[in-house]
C-alpha cells in the first residue's frame, strides 16, 4: 500500500496521511501543554511509525520566519521544521520540502477564497467530506492545521501519481 503524508510542522499544525484509495488520517499535531507548549516527540514517532508499514511520499511545508512573530514563534517555527526533518531522516522516511506557495498553487486552482486558511478548510470539506477536521470531539470549528496538512498530502498524492 502506498500512503501520502502531509505534514504541517508548527505547534498548531497537522499531519495527514492519503492511501491509494483517497481514505485518510489525520491528526493534530501532538503537542505537550504546560507553562510553555512544546512538541510531543514520543507521539509524532508513534505517528511516524505507521508510515513504515508501505511506499510512502511525504511532503514536509518549508518553513520561514515571519517578521510579524515575537523570537520564540521564530525559534518554535524553525525547531519544529527541524525536528520533523531529523526525525524523518532518522527513520529512513523519504520526504521532500514543499514551500506554502507551491502546493497551494496546485491545491487551490480555481479558488477565489483570498484567506489560504479558510481555502484550505473549504478544499478539505468538499474533497474529503467524511474526514473531521476538528482537533478534538469537544471542538465546535475546523482545525486549519489539519486542512493544511490534508492538502499536503492532496498535493503530495497528485505529485506521485504523475
Amino acid at each position: 500500500m502506498t500512503l501520502y503524508v502531509g505534514i504541517d510542522n508548527g505547534l498548531n499544525g497537522g499531519i495527514a496521511c492519503l492511501n491509494n484509495n483517497k481514505t485518510a488520517i489525520v491528526w493534530k499535531m501532538p503537542v505537550i501543554k504546560g507553562t510553555k507548549t512544546d512538541y510531543n516527540i514520543r507521539e509524532i514517532i508513534k505517528i511516524f511509525k505507521t508510515f513504515k508499514r508501505g511506499k510512502c511520499y511525504v511532503v514536509l511545508e518549508k518553513a520561514h520566519p515571519r517578521a510579524v512573530s515575537g523570537k520564540r514563534a521564530c525559534f518554535m517555527t524553525g525547531y519544529g521544521y527541524g525536528l520533523m526533518q531529523g526525525l524523518l531522516s532518522a527513520m529512513d522516511i523519504p520526504y521532500m520540502v514543499v514551500t506554502p506557495q507551491t502546493w497551494q498553487k496546485e491545491i487551490f486552482s480555481g479558488i477565489t477564497e483570498k484567506d489560504t486558511k479558510v481555502a484550505s478548510i473549504k478544499f478539505c470539506q468538499k474533497m474529503f467530506p467524511n474526514v473531521d477536521l476538528k482537533p478534538t470531539e469537544r471542538s465546535k470549528k475546523p482545525h486549519d492545521g489539519i486542512s493544511d496538512a490534508l492538502c499536503m498530502a492532496e498535493y503530495c498524492f497528485r505529485v506521485n501519481k504523475k
